[in-house]
């Protein structure tokens, strides 16, 4: 298990989405680029960033980095949130679906095609609900 956001997450996140979920059966063999803000992370009141990218269900990118801003790449979907509301998915305590729809995490983007994304990106949440055990 390991701290959320950290290097080693991204690695065990990868390691994970690739060996354990099927591109077709788990992931429904979407293509699309997501990044997570994370905002208000506790000690220092730090924003992070989280990109994702899919494609035909297979990952093809995964990166984290520390600002306010990422331009490293574009994503189809930004999911701005504070520190709690992620740690909550996470958790398991919220859906990712419910969060959206009660603004606790925001959508740049559109939000009806956002929430048909939600049923396949269960599974990479499953997985980092998995792997993810040490908050700040």
């Amino acid at each position: 298990m390991v701290k959320f956001l950290s290097e080693e997450w991204i690695d065990i996140g990868k390691k994970y989405i690739i060996e354990k979920l099927d591109p077709q059966k788990d992931l429904k063999s979407i293509t699309t680029s997501l990044l997570g803000v994370v905002e208000h992370i506790p000690p220092d009141d730090i924003t992070m960033n989280f990109y994702l990218e899919l494609e035909d269900g297979n990952l093809k990118d995964f990166i984290v980095n520390t600002g306010d801003t990422f331009e490293e790449k574009k994503a189809a979907y930004e999911i701005r949130g504070n520190y709690g509301t992620y740690k909550s998915v996470l958790k398991g305590e919220m859906s990712l679906g419910i969060a959206v729809l009660k603004n606790r995490l925001k959508v740049k983007g559109s939000k009806m095609q956002a929430l048909k994304l939600i049923k396949p990106l269960d599974g990479v949440i499953v997985s980092l609900q998995k792997i993810t055990d040490e908050f700040e």
